[in-house]
């Protein structure tokens, strides 16, 4: 099984996760935090709107979860759901608890909706007052247990696809058809949840997306063996697609004025993106898949997840300085990513790595 290509180290998808956890920075910076501090400038609230849709990077961040789930469920079929849950609490609750805990402590978060944020409930529908950016955490650790429960309780391939598209087909119609066009993070009809919708759609597409590569990379390999000299033809093919598609992935996210209304071309735009490549084999993926690309892939979710405090810092500190943030627009900005970068990559190392050690074996003496 490991020989297959598709379990093959992806330093470019990791490059990828670093720069959109970027990307995600920067959207929160001009949609929210910043924006008291910049003494209503005209080119602080131009770079806001023209950013609209960074927002929903969120989506990319799903399929790829996804995709990785199946590869993780490939590579240890035999785990319990146990095991699974505990390899998930390992992975992602220090950082989570580290940023809830500063934010109750230091900067005023409700002590009750703090507690609920521990448990992973800001998008399971019982938390009331889930204010806040780690949304996306909760709705990625509950909708990954539940496919990984699903996978154990429908054992034929067939049935388990077809309950698969129908969950992803729904759980995007439903954000797309209440939201008109985009996507949505609250509870429609008392019901359901629009955050976890999302996280239903994207991580269910992306495992669909590691089946589909897998049986790819089987014919590839056998087509490639048969017929070597189209090599140049696929280069030039998957590297016009992944241009196209980068490139329109950026003016949506960050061309406002050229954007499309629905929002579901993420979907399509970012799948193509990802799948060219798990490719290997255009441009863009070639450029980027080397290990020195991917060395800020895992500190990804540390930075997202830190963010929050990174910016009750900022707003307290250097922030106050109003005219220096009015005055240089970019810097600014620049400076305000790369120190919440920063404090990610330092959580990364000192909270992280060590706890998930720590978790990691005190869940194996009880699983």
């Amino acid at each position: 099984m490991n020989q297959n290509p598709s379990y093959r180290k992806l330093y470019n998808i990791e490059f990828i996760r670093f720069v959109f956890a970027l990307c995600i920075i920067y959207f929160h910076l001009l949609h929210s935090f910043i924006m008291p501090y910049t003494e209503d400038s005209a080119l602080y609230q131009h770079l806001a709107d023209q950013a609209r849709y960074a927002k929903y990077i969120v989506e990319c961040f799903f399929l790829m979860s996804g995709y990785f789930l199946y590869q993780s469920i490939r590579k240890h079929p035999g785990q319990s759901t146990g095991e699974f849950v505990c390899r998930k609490i390992s992975r992602l609750w220090a950082p989570l608890a580290c940023s809830v805990i500063l934010m109750a402590v230091f900067f005023g978060k409700d002590l009750y909706a703090s507690f609920l944020d521990l448990l992973f409930l800001q998008s399971s529908g019982l938390a009331t007052d889930w204010q806040g950016l780690n949304w996306y955490v909760s709705a990625f650790f509950f909708v990954e247990i539940f496919y990984f429960m699903l996978y154990k309780a429908v054992r034929d391939p067939a049935r388990r696809r077809l309950v698969i598209c129908l969950l992803v087909y729904f759980a995007y119609e439903l954000n797309i058809n209440a939201t008109d066009g985009e996507f949505g993070r609250k509870m429609l009809y008392g019901v359901f949840n629009m955050g976890i919708a999302r996280a239903v759609a994207g991580i269910g597409l992306g495992y669909l997306t590691g089946e589909f590569w897998e049986y790819v990379t089987m014919k590839w390999q056998n087509a490639h063996r048969e017929n070597k000299g189209n090599s140049l033809l696929v280069f030039l093919v998957i590297s016009f697609l992944e241009v196209v598609s980068g490139t329109m992935l950026v003016i949506n996210f960050f061309f406002h004025k050229y954007a499309y209304e629905n929002q579901f071309i993420v979907v399509v735009l970012f799948w193509v993106f990802f799948v060219c490549m798990l490719t290997g084999k255009g441009i863009i993926s070639r450029i980027t898949d080397h290990p020195w690309m991917a060395a800020g892939g895992k500190y990804a979710y540390s930075i997202y997840v830190m963010q929050e405090v990174s910016f009750a810092v900022m707003e307290r500190t250097w922030w106050q300085n109003t005219g220096f943030v009015h005055q240089h627009v970019i810097l600014s900005l620049v400076l305000s990513i790369l120190m919440a970068a920063g404090i990610g990559i330092l959580t990364c190392h000192l909270i992280e790595k060590p706890s998930a050690g720590i978790l990691n074996r005190v869940f194996s003496k009880v699983v």
